[in-house]
């Protein structure tokens, strides 16, 4: 992290504190996932994380109108990764065949 640029832009880093190492460690569950609800939730953890990085210049508008598009955009793939693990009517990886 530069610091230079919270003190020029007047972020708080105590958010980035959070959410940055929140995103690696969803990805460390996400490796680690044995079924595909674990590693939905694993990867929707993630893109949390990102959402509000994108909102986090409160004062813009363009950095909520990108917050915003971003989380709508991402419910899109979100939906579709929920309808093919329920298509596959197993939440086991080794139940699923290609």
């Amino acid at each position: 992290m530069c610091l230079d640029f919270f003190e020029k832009e007047r972020f708080d880093a105590s958010e980035f504190i959070v959410l940055i190492p929140l995103p690696i460690c969803s990805m460390l569950l996400m490796i680690s996932a044995n079924d595909l609800i674990a590693m939905y939730l694993a990867i929707e953890l993630q893109s949390l994380c990102f959402y509000v990085i994108a909102t986090s210049k409160r004062k813009s508008e363009f950095s909520t109108e990108a917050g915003s598009k971003y989380l709508i955009l991402g419910a899109f793939p979100s939906g579709i990764l929920l309808f093919g693990c329920d298509r596959t009517t197993t939440d086991q990886f080794f139940g699923t065949y290609l």
